[in-house]
């Protein structure tokens, strides 16, 4: 019985993951609707700089989502894809500058979703303040074998919303804070070459 269970519970699993995935495609797909809805309003106005503007929003995004799927860990890409069009939708802007040294390559590790769960603290924080204007956000991301780092840089206190352990570091200096996750248990799955 113990084996039986332990199938349905891998299974169920699965099919919640598939749902997750499922439903980020659909809010993707939901997403570029409506970004190709306002576009098209623009120009039936004649407002072609909107349109413009809209339009390079747009291409920012894709490179945006492009840079994180160069990731080994594809639930951290996922996460990333959903807070950075929530961001977006909050009219900040986004640069992201993502440096893989183990591109193609996919990675499993003990931590990645307390890796996920420090993320979402940060971008809620970020996108908890006061939006009365637009912000710029410059992420750099860079991946090697052995951790993960994301550097914020620019004047914010995101240090404070996550602490240091075993596996995460924290360094700060006046103009960047930089978040170094370290794996736990890391398993190379997949290298495609």
């Amino acid at each position: 019985m113990d084996i039986l269970n332990e199938i349905s519970k891998k299974y169920k699993e699965k099919a919640e993951y598939t749902s997750y995935i499922k439903n980020v495609f659909r809010e993707q797909r939901h997403d570029y609707m409506n970004y190709f809805q306002v576009i098209y309003g623009y120009l039936q106005l004649g407002k072609i700089d909107e349109a413009i503007g809209q339009i390079k929003k747009i291409i920012q995004l894709n490179s945006n989502l492009s840079q994180i799927y160069k990731l080994s860990f594809f639930h951290i890409s996922i996460y990333l894809d959903r807070a950075i069009r929530e961001m977006g939708d909050l009219d900040y802007i986004i640069n992201l500058n993502v440096l893989s040294n183990i591109q193609d390559t996919i990675y499993f590790i003990d931590n990645e979703e307390e890796i996920i769960k420090n993320l979402d603290l940060i971008f809620k924080g970020f996108m908890e303040k006061d939006a009365q204007f637009k912000r710029n956000i410059d992420i750099k991301i860079e991946e090697l074998k052995d951790r993960i780092s994301f550097t914020f840089f620019g004047e914010n206190k995101i240090s404070t919303l996550i602490e240091e352990s075993e596996y995460v570091d924290i360094i700060e200096d006046n103009e960047r804070i930089s978040l170094i996750f370290k794996y736990k248990n890391p398993i190379e799955c997949l290298n495609i070459e």
